[in-house]
């Protein structure tokens, strides 16, 4: 049963919004009958227009058909409950500018109707990292190639051509716990295998420090950025999460954790299980399906019920936002991309977008499709990407 691209499209659309029609219905259960390729391609379209949300990256819709849904959504969508914290991404370190009053003078005469090569300011798909092992040497992870790595007790890591890592054997000595710490960088995307089996994306411009072998009575590992966790089950040993002064407690289930160094909330999206936070004395227990808000340095937790997707998103590679402020959405390409964003006019911050996109698009790709819907314009001036408009 040979089956167009946009059929598809169609299909997840109006099955997502309950729209289908009984002769779809029977079109798409025989499609989806013919084999597991066909359902893994249906669910992969339903995970990108997730809820009826825009799919803005398929190239092979009609450009105006595709660009006139998202405007319709975006009008249609009510400012829901979803990115809480976006209240305080005005505490967010979004861009690194050194000399931001000497760049404000220059973004007077940037040339905005002008096309420019924005792929040559990014860094996308750099997966190189850096591994420091427990007696201080660093390893550089190359990028998409086998390595295997043997530390002074004889403990392997083996490395594989996707860029996951996981540790071979067993160390010589466990008297003691010894840490290894990975630093990802911009741009760049790893996946851990812990020595108890839990698994740990790790998204960009991310550290997470964690012991070679855990103790049988403890599990504790330390974040530094954002990383997905899927924690295998031991009663045992509660397996914790520390991000600057907050813990995520759990004994097995898969969470979110958001806690970059330049931002001054933390971010818990649960998934699946249970987990607890601790917070400066403040104990809350998350449900799946909630998120949970630290502000550092104060003690409150808040807890929000969310569409974990929109915040988990990024582990299929994807990028999904709904009704997200151009603000939050820069600082993420800045980290996928290792760019820098400026903002002409504080108002454009907070120019609301709807739409998703793959994460292996190139920036100019995302650009183009947030130009066309937030009605903003990019242009370049020295390492920087400008926002404004025309």
């Amino acid at each position: 049963m040979k089956v167009e691209e946009v059929n598809i499209i169609t299909w997840v659309k109006d099955y997502s919004k309950g729209e289908l029609s009984d002769d779809a219905k029977r079109e798409l259960k025989a499609f989806l009958n013919e084999g597991k390729e066909n359902r893994d391609l249906f669910n992969h379209y339903r995970h990108l227009y997730a809820n009826g949300r825009a799919l803005a990256f398929v190239d092979q819709l009609d450009d105006e058909k595709a660009w006139s849904e998202i405007s319709r959504v975006i009008k249609k969508s009510k400012v829901r409950n979803l990115y809480s914290w976006l209240p305080y991404v005005a505490a967010v370190l979004i861009v690194a500018f050194v000399s931001t009053f000497i760049l404000m003078r220059e973004v007077e005469e940037v040339d905005f109707s002008r096309d420019y090569n924005f792929a040559e300011l990014t860094n996308q798909g750099k997966k190189e990292a850096t591994l420091t092992l427990a007696d201080g040497s660093t390893i550089k992870l190359e990028n998409d190639k086998e390595q295997i790595i043997s530390d002074k007790e004889g403990l392997k890591i083996a490395k594989d051509s996707l860029n996951n890592i996981s540790y071979i054997g067993q160390a010589s000595e466990k008297s003691k716990l010894k840490y290894n710490t990975i630093e990802v960088p911009r741009g760049g995307e790893y996946s851990l295998t812990l020595s108890d089996g839990t698994k740990v994306r790790l998204n960009a411009d991310t550290k997470l420090h964690y012991p070679v072998e855990f103790l049988s009575n403890k599990r504790d590992v330390y974040l530094n950025g954002e990383a997905y966790f899927e924690v295998v089950h031991n009663e045992q040993a509660p397996f914790i999460v520390h991000s600057h002064d907050s813990e995520v407690e759990v004994l097995g289930t898969s969470f979110n954790v958001s806690a970059y160094h330049d931002q001054e909330f933390i971010a818990t999206t649960l998934v699946e299980g249970s987990v607890q936070i601790n917070n400066l004395g403040n104990t809350e227990l998350l449900n799946p399906g909630y998120q949970s808000i630290i502000i550092r340095g104060k003690n409150e937790i808040t807890i929000n019920k969310v569409d974990t997707y929109l915040y988990t998103s990024w582990v299929d590679g994807i990028y999904e936002f709904e009704n997200v402020e151009l603000e939050y959405i820069m600082t993420q390409l800045s980290r996928s991309y290792d760019v820098d964003f400026f903002f002409t006019e504080k108002q454009y911050k907070h120019i609301r977008f709807t739409g998703a996109f793959e994460k292996e698009n190139s920036v100019e790709y995302a650009l183009k499709m947030i130009e066309r819907v937030a009605h903003v314009s990019f242009a370049i001036k020295g390492k920087h990407i400008i926002v404004g408009r025309k």
